[in-house]
């Protein structure tokens, strides 16, 4: 049978004014890395680093592997995990910026400055719980973005797995989310359909009609 994580029926893409009742749009999905580059996406959400399973939208997910590279950049770090589903993702962090010690004129850092943005430089990212080395096996939180047309993650925060027990529980999850959401396509009636239209249309006459007051205070 084929898998239901890569079905080729895509029902019917709702409107974006209906997102908030998806059971997907504003949850961590447990996913595959496979699974996220075999994500669509829509010309209508193009920009908004937006994708589809069918017709439910994507746009947090969380996956679990075992990091295989590293790669150092100026502003950010990716590290690969490959989670054995037939594809690797890179899952990408911001370095933050170090701080400014100080201008020309000014006086000299102080040994407490230097050893503070030296550790600034060296430290993992925040988002991490710890050191990330390759052969680590992580959890990763974080957006999809689109990258010369692969899809990574921007990363929110990550985690280690310390256990089999913990990547069993994971990869429960992935079943689950596959099982109860994802194999089945997103059902709105025509009653709530209408509802989030009238919900719609109405923020929009009030936001017109408070840009209107603005024009004339």
């Amino acid at each position: 049978t084929e898998d239901a994580m890569t079905g080729t029926d895509t029902p019917e893409i709702y409107p974006q004014y209906c997102f908030h009742l998806s059971p997907t749009i504003n949850r961590w999905c447990h996913f595959r890395a496979a699974d996220i580059a075999a994500l669509s996406d829509h010309p209508g959400f193009r920009g908004q680093d937006l994708y589809f399973h069918g017709n439910h939208p994507i746009k947090w997910v969380r996956i679990a592997g075992v990091v295989v590279a590293i790669d150092e950049f100026e502003t950010r770090r990716i590290y690969t995990v490959d989670d054995s589903s037939g594809a690797t993702i890179e899952c990408v962090v911001a370095k933050a910026r170090p701080s400014q010690t100080g201008t020309a004129g000014e006086h000299q850092p102080t040994s407490a400055t230097v050893e503070k943005t030296d550790q600034q430089k060296h430290q993992q990212s925040p988002s991490a719980d710890g050191k990330i080395d390759i052969g680590h096996i992580i959890d990763v939180k974080g957006g999809i973005r689109l990258f010369r047309e692969a899809k990574q993650i921007n990363t929110e925060k990550i985690k280690h797995l310390r256990s089999t027990e913990q990547e069993v529980q994971f990869w429960q999850k992935v079943a689950q989310l596959r099982a109860d959401v994802l194999r089945h396509p997103w059902v709105l009636d025509r009653r709530q359909l209408r509802r989030c239209r009238r919900e719609a249309e109405g923020y929009d006459a009030n936001r017109a009609k408070r840009h209107k007051k603005a024009e004339y205070a």
